[in-house]
């Protein structure tokens, strides 16, 4: 009898199915303001006015990129700026299988992404403003678009962190990930 796939290969797979453009390849040479905003809690405005429709949302994120410290929204023909004021995107929840080297970690975006942590240094720890001690768990999402972990998943990280060499952090696919603030 063939091996049922797990939890992970299934939201994987699911996610592998969604449209998304290879936006990559796209070099329009005329810049414009998108008047769009990702607020820090995750929600998207146009003209000062919250988008609601998480379609929407999703679409957009689908054509967002990031260039240095900027983001814009890129088609063939133009690329838009767009205003980030923290991350593009938040954590919301994460599913984790497997223990130690072996563990396997995806996280989920607030736009319904599964991302597997698989590459060295795509989960780690933001500080937070210079006046403030600590930081925020965050993963690069795909190609510098960073998601932060909201509080509910970032108590959640916490209940699975185990130590290496004297640092707390977790491990998925091969990689172990610091999740203290290297000060």
């Amino acid at each position: 009898m063939p091996e049922q796939p797990t939890l992970i290969d299934r939201l994987l797979k699911s996610a592998q199915s969604r449209y998304a453009p290879d936006i990559g390849d796209w070099n329009p040479s005329r810049q414009v303001d998108s008047h769009m905003r990702i607020a820090a809690d995750g929600r998207w405005f146009h003209m000062g006015t919250e988008i609601k429709r998480q379609e929407m949302a999703m679409l957009f994120a689908a054509l967002l990129r990031r260039e240095g410290e900027e983001h814009f929204l890129v088609t063939p023909v133009e690329k838009a700026f767009i205003e980030v004021e923290d991350t593009p995107f938040l954590i919301v929840d994460f599913e984790a299988e497997g223990e130690g080297q072996g563990m396997r970690l995806v996280v989920q975006t607030n736009l319904e992404e599964w991302v597997p942590i698989k590459s060295p240094g795509q989960l780690f720890m933001k500080p937070l403003a210079e006046e403030e001690e600590g930081g925020c768990p965050c993963a690069d999402i795909r190609d510098g678009l960073l998601g932060r972990f909201t509080r509910a998943a970032h108590f959640r990280l916490a209940d699975i962190l185990v130590e290496k060499a004297g640092w707390l952090g977790v491990w998925s696919y091969g990689n172990f990930y610091s999740l203290e603030r290297d000060t």
